[in-house]
């Protein structure tokens, strides 16, 4: 299990998740984060956020260009953790 922060309007949101399983996305918000998405299968960027701590692997990737994940940005909806703490900020 990993800690996660996520910061999204002001607010902080922790949770632990697991490495398999559910994505970010789907964890964030059952735990009242509230983070915006459309299609959850990697193509559209809704769910776009940036790595400000620790490690993630995405499972599909059709959206970001190389040049964002280099600067951490990964899709909630595909993302997993593969470090013991993450913490990503959302921008809208």
């Amino acid at each position: 299990m990993a800690k996660i922060t996520i910061e999204i309007d002001n607010q902080k949101h922790t949770f632990e998740a697991p490495s398999e399983g559910l994505s970010l996305l789907e964890i964030a918000n059952e735990n009242g984060a509230d983070i915006p998405y459309s299609c959850q299968s990697g193509v559209c960027c809704t769910c776009m956020g940036k790595i400000v701590s620790g490690t993630v692997d995405m499972d599909s990737n059709m959206a970001l260009d190389d040049d964002e994940v280099e600067e951490g940005y990964v899709l909630l909806c595909q993302a997993h953790p593969t470090s013991e703490e993450v913490i990503i900020t959302y921008e809208d």
